[in-house]
C-alpha cells in the first residue's frame, strides 16, 4: 500500500500540488457526480491522468477494506530524503523550524502531524526507522496528501542526529507532560528550532530528554494529563509561529 493513495479530499489536495505523482486514477463505476468527482476530473483532463472505472469489491480489495470514497490514486515511485539530505535542506531554508517524531506507531497519528507540520511551515520532519509507523497509504490520507509535500526522513539514531542539529546551534525543544512550570507559554521561542514530540503514553525517551536545551508542556485543566500528540504537535507548532509571526 505504499504507492497508492484514497479518499476524495487527499487525491484531490494532491492532484492540486503535485499531479505528475499519479500514474492512474481508478473511480468506482457508479459513483454519482458530485461537485468534488467534477473538480477531480478537471484536473484528471487538464493533467491528462489515465483514469479507469471499477467495481466497489476492487477497491475495497486494493485498499484493505479501507475508506477509500469510491477512488484510489495509483502513483509513482517516490523519492525519499535520506539522513545525508538534512544538512542539504536546512542550508536552502531561510528559517529552521524541524519536527523530530519519537516512537509514533499509529499512522493515524503520524498523518495527523504531518499534516499540522506542513501547516505550520515546517522543513523536514524526522523520524527513527525502528518503532515508527511508516508512510503508507493511511499516513497518506489521514495528511490530505501533504505526507509528498514535506521531507520526511527516517534516521537509525535520533540522539546522533540531535547533537548534529546542536552542533549547528539549532535549539532542541522536547517535551514533556509533566512539567508545571515550564510551559510552552512561559519561554521565548525564536529561530532555528527543532521540536521533539513522543508517543501519547511514554513520550519521548529519556536519553533524548537530557539532549534537549529545554523541556516544555501544555498547560491543561480538569484532570486532563495529556493530550492526543497529533493535538500537541499542532498547539506547539502553532504557538512556535506565532511568536516568529505577525498574523
Amino acid at each position: 500500500m505504499k504507492n497508492i493513495i484514497f479518499g476524495i479530499h487527499p487525491i484531490i489536495n494532491m492532484l492540486k500540488t503535485n499531479p505528475f505523482s499519479f500514474k492512474k486514477i481508478f473511480i468506482l463505476n457508479s459513483k454519482k457526480k458530485s461537485t468534488k468527482i467534477k473538480e477531480l476530473f478537471f484536473y484528471v483532463k487538464k493533467y491528462k491522468i489515465c483514469i479507469c472505472k471499477v467495481t466497489k469489491k476492487w477497491l475495497d480489495n486494493k485498499t484493505n477494506n479501507s475508506m477509500h470514497q469510491g477512488c484510489m490514486g495509483f502513483l509513482n515511485k517516490l523519492t525519499y530524503f535520506k539522513e545525508k539530505n538534512i544538512m542539504d535542506i536546512i542550508s536552502f531554508s531561510k528559517k529552521i523550524l524541524i519536527l523530530i517524531l519519537d516512537r509514533i506507531t499509529d499512522p493515524h497519528n503520524l498523518g495527523a502531524c504531518i499534516r499540522s507540520a506542513v501547516a505550520f511551515d515546517v522543513n523536514m520532519i524526522i523520524l527513527p526507522k525502528k518503532y515508527s509507523a511508516k508512510i503508507n497509504a493511511t499516513v497518506k490520507k489521514v495528511s490530505c496528501g501533504t505526507s509528498d509535500n514535506i521531507p520526511i526522513i527516517f534516521v537509525k539514531n535520533l540522539v546522533n542526529i540531535i547533537k548534529f542539529l546542536k552542533s549547528l546551534n539549532i535549539f532542541i525543544i522536547g517535551t514533556d507532560n509533566n512539567l508545571i512550570n515550564n510551559t510552552i507559554y512561559n519561554y521565548k521561542l525564536k529561530y532555528p528550532i527543532c521540536l521533539i514530540m513522543g508517543s501519547e503514553n511514554k513520550g519521548i525517551k529519556s536519553i533524548i530528554k537530557n539532549n534537549c536545551d529545554i523541556l516544555l508542556s501544555i498547560p491543561t485543566f480538569n484532570n486532563v494529563n495529556s493530550l492526543n500528540v497529533s493535538v500537541a504537535t499542532s498547539i506547539f507548532l502553532f504557538e512556535i509561529n506565532r511568536q516568529n509571526y505577525i498574523f
